[in-house]
């Protein structure tokens, strides 16, 4: 696969991960059943994590991209009241 280098495929990526890790949270990790398991809960605060450091970096590389603009890079992520 060819390395995504423009800022319209870095956008993409950015809107993507966002999008997965709003739905994520909202239809997974704050779903009852999996408040009330201990595991599950800790597995998806890790997936929650690891997918937060995606749009992150994400984001520190379209930040670094030659004129980017328009794209949300200063953003900060919540994580259960917590700014990531």
């Amino acid at each position: 696969m060819a390395n995504i280098c423009s800022e319209r495929g870095l956008h993409e990526i950015i809107d993507r991960a966002q999008l997965i890790l709003t739905s994520w949270q909202a239809f997974v990790e704050e779903h009852p059943e999996t408040q009330i398991h201990p595991l599950l809960l800790s597995i998806s605060d890790e997936i929650t994590d690891l997918m937060a450091s995606f749009y992150l970096e994400a984001s520190e590389m379209a930040s670094d991209h030659a004129l980017v603009s328009g794209l949300a890079t200063g953003m900060k992520m919540v994580k259960k009241n917590h700014i990531i």
